[in-house]
């Protein structure tokens, strides 16, 4: 078993490794699928989204975590309990993990989608 931050490291190198996607729900589903096979290989812990706060367990954003981004219809961002997660129309993802004791925000994936373009912040 690896240990969380390890799982994580698994993960975003999968997700960036994998096709890119061509619209949102595409991409929220690769982040989806790649997530919970990860989480089932390498935690040991059963998936329980309905202990998701104590079980140890990396778990995908869900819906409740979803939030519109002023002026950009292009884009949805998830809140998650470290990192926000930004996917665009175009299977755009970018994966930032949350200012912490290291600093600013850490940008940890910026997966360009099908037409190559990656999620602009700016």
């Amino acid at each position: 078993m690896l240990d969380r931050r390890q799982r994580f490291a698994v993960f975003l190198d999968r997700l960036g490794s994998a096709a890119p996607a061509a619209s949102h729900d595409e991409a929220f589903e690769l982040l989806r699928s790649i997530l919970t096979t990860v989480e089932d290989e390498f935690s040991g812990v059963p998936e329980d989204p309905d202990n998701y706060l104590d079980d140890g367990r990396l778990y995908p954003p869900q819906e409740d975590s979803r939030r519109k981004v002023p002026g950009r219809p292009d884009l949805i961002r998830y809140r998650s309990k470290g990192h926000n997660t930004w996917i665009g129309s175009n299977g755009a993802i970018r994966i930032e993990e949350l200012p912490g004791k290291s600093g600013g925000p850490h940008c940890c994936l910026d997966k360009p989608g099908e037409d190559g373009r990656t999620v602009r912040l700016e």
